[in-house]
């Protein structure tokens, strides 16, 4: 995935074909993980905070909602045109933006589903298929989000 051409309303990005359909897999499946609910704080013990944490928690979810109709509408068939070779994705800056906020939501709820480790690229003795899944996902997404964010 590579910047072709950025202007004052749009931003173009050629890729190739296996990269296209990669991140429209990855749109398409949004979100690969659960939203835990958060807890404001371990030690208030006002009576509002549990609903504090209530309304920030449905707050998350409605939130991941619209990203996840946001990411349809990337996917859209107008959003590619076919070239030579390859793809020319277009997007808007909201719709860059929107972008970037999904492929951190897939980096961080991976990482939160392996168990927030500190060091994520050792060689974990017995990584199961789900955690080998969950690291891809994670590379996936941060090598379109350094596409989207190197010019």
């Amino acid at each position: 995935m590579k910047l072709v051409e950025q202007k004052d309303t749009a931003w173009q990005y050629h890729l190739a074909q296996n990269e296209a359909d990669i991140l429209i897999g990855l749109l398409n499946k949004f979100p690969f993980t659960k939203i835990d609910p958060v807890k404001i704080s371990e030690t208030d013990k006002d009576p509002k905070a549990k609903e504090r944490e209530k309304l920030l928690n449905e707050s998350l979810a409605e939130h991941r909602k619209d990203l996840k109709m946001q990411a349809m509408n990337l996917i859209r068939p107008e959003k590619f045109k076919r070239q030579e070779k390859g793809l020319l994705m277009t997007l808007s800056l909201d719709e860059r933006e929107t972008l970037l906020q999904i492929l951190n939501d897939i980096r961080v709820g991976c990482w939160r589903a392996l168990g927030e480790p500190e060091e994520l690229h050792t060689e974990a003795p017995k990584t199961s298929a789900k955690e080998q899944v969950y690291r891809n996902l994670m590379d996936l997404a941060g090598y379109f989000e350094c596409s989207l964010i190197v010019t």
